[in-house]
């Protein structure tokens, strides 16, 4: 078997690879300052710049201010070398966005729909994706990576919805094979909408820094994202965090002693709680903000809180995480008092409590995880080629 350590070319690729990784994350930089980085002479820096700059991964980005005599040049990634498009399906529409290799976000779109409306979801997918690339003046085709999320339980191998009450129209529409054969590459993905936004809660939100931690999610569905040593944990099937089928104990045993937790925690479950508390606002959602932002309504949130309480305490006993992020959109609304509930209900139930904080991120944080999680691939696929995968020798 050939050694491939010494290789030239493998050399140079993985040097190119640390600059670009390194413009990435701290550019613009100076020639001496990548020389002083890499170790690389000034030659070999003068040269490896001159390709990528030819290969269209940097450009020249003015010159360092600030110092006497001739200035430095300053070179940065090029944005427009990779496009990334992450998407998020509800029952509520499509939400979309493009983004390029910084992670700019150049197009956003949203197509809405009523919760029960049936559509063709290959039509709707591609005409939003159309109006996001006519926006950003790019080609479907010249999109590096698509992400897309759905509620339910995804076939990540295979690219489509297995199971996903909330969305019938897109239940067996293999929509990896319907992207890829439309803009004429594989690199798609599929992924569940919690573990996305886990994803954006780990990258920008309360759990940065955080390797192992639980995203609960009440919206208008039950689940969890769950992060292991920084990597989602996806399960045998990919049903890996579906809370909602899980059978816990009512909490007033007068209305039946069992239900699905689905059953107890959706966002139709919680908008009749939160009418029997009299909560009052433009919207369930609202009235719950409201009652939060006031700190009123106690017996509201210590209800919500030992429903709450049912489906995470044995997750939290089995994961032992370090975190666990309440979120969704009934999650968000509810923020400090729940937590508060929840935490007086838990303390006496697990060994080991764990840090429990509403979540931070926006009410886009599936599309932007998507957003995230395309960024990743497609910086992989660009940085380890490097120039010659551009064509340049």
């Amino acid at each position: 078997m050939d050694v491939l350590a010494g290789s030239p070319r493998v050399l140079r690729t993985l040097n190119e690879k640390a600059v670009l990784e390194r413009l990435l994350s701290a550019g613009p930089l100076t020639r001496t300052e990548l020389e002083a980085f890499t170790g690389l002479s000034k030659p070999a820096m003068f040269e490896m710049l001159r390709r990528l700059e030819a290969a269209g991964l940097i450009y020249r980005d003015g010159e360092k201010a600030g110092t006497s005599g001739p200035k430095a040049g300053l070179w940065s990634i090029e944005p427009t070398s990779s496009y990334v498009v992450g998407i998020d399906v509800t029952r509520h529409g499509i939400d979309a966005a493009l983004a390029d290799l910084t992670g700019k976000t150049i197009a956003t779109a949203y197509r809405a729909c009523e919760p029960d409306e049936r559509y063709d979801a290959r039509d709707r997918l591609f005409k939003v994706v159309e109006e996001l690339t006519e926006q950003a003046s790019v080609q479907p085709g010249a999109v590096d990576q698509f992400v897309v999320g759905l509620p339910g339980i995804v076939d990540i191998e295979h690219g489509n919805l297995r199971k996903g009450q909330q969305l019938q129209n897109w239940e067996g529409f293999h929509i990896a094979d319907a992207i890829s054969e439309w803009i004429g590459h594989g690199h798609v993905l599929i992924e569940n909408d919690v573990n996305l936004a886990a994803l954006e809660e780990m990258s920008s939100g309360v759990a940065r820094g955080i390797q192992s931690f639980i995203l609960f999610w009440m919206g208008d569905g039950v689940g969890a994202g769950v992060v292991i040593d920084g990597k989602l944990l996806r399960g045998t099937t990919g049903a890996a965090g579906e809370l909602g089928g899980i059978v816990v104990a009512r909490s007033q045993p007068d209305r039946g002693g069992v239900a699905p937790l689905e059953n107890l925690l959706s966002q139709s479950a919680i908008e009749a709680l939160a009418t029997e508390y009299g909560l009052s606002g433009t919207d369930c959602v609202d009235a719950i903000r409201r009652a939060a932002k006031a700190n009123e309504q106690s017996g509201f949130f210590s209800e919500l809180a030992q429903r709450v309480t049912a489906g995470l305490a044995g997750a939290i006993g089995i994961l032992d995480p370090q975190m666990v992020v309440l979120g969704g959109v009934m999650g968000r609304a509810a923020g400090a008092p729940l937590v508060e509930h929840v935490i007086e209900n838990l303390r006496p139930l697990i060994v080991s409590l764990p840090v429990i904080v509403p979540s931070a991120v926006k009410e886009s944080g599936a599309r932007d995880g998507a957003v995230a999680l395309a960024l990743r691939h497609a910086r992989e696929r660009l940085f380890a080629g490097g120039s010659a995968a551009r064509g340049q020798p």
